[in-house]
């Protein structure tokens, strides 16, 4: 029984050795896997970047477009002064005698379409588009 015993501790170094090859191996592949995975990742890190610089780069040239900012002048600030100026003629005086006249229709739906976007669409997009970019960070 001794004798069994001892034969077995011999052969443990050798069994003991292969297995820790077989460990170091399965490592050494895990590491690759790893080094392969994070190279990728900083890859798409890099173009994600890129593609919003280049996102940020427009944003800018349609802010900073004249046309747009003429718009806003020609039709948002008659269309709110005027839409303003009825409210303030349907409230008690001294604000109610003024005698301002409605829009007809079609026309007051297209002044309220105005205002709507200019007061309640554009600060609620802000928000959102906010929101949008929290999300995408996390």
């Amino acid at each position: 029984m001794l004798g069994m015993v001892f034969g077995l501790l011999m052969k443990l170094p050798g069994l003991a050795e292969r297995f820790l090859d077989y460990q170091s191996k399965k490592l050494d592949g895990e590491l690759e896997g790893f080094k392969t995975a994070s190279g990728v990742d900083l890859e798409a890190f890099k173009v994600h970047t890129q593609a919003q610089l280049e996102n940020n780069r427009l944003k800018l040239a349609q802010n900073a477009w004249w046309g747009a900012k003429l718009i806003i002048l020609m039709a948002g600030v008659p269309a709110s002064a005027h839409f303003a100026a009825v409210f303030l003629d349907t409230l008690i005086p001294p604000f109610g005698s003024w005698g301002i006249p409605k829009l007809p229709a079609p026309y007051d739906t297209y002044q309220w379409a105005i205002v709507q976007s200019f007061f309640l669409v554009m600060p609620t997009m802000v928000g959102v588009n906010a929101m949008a970019a929290w999300l995408n960070r996390r």
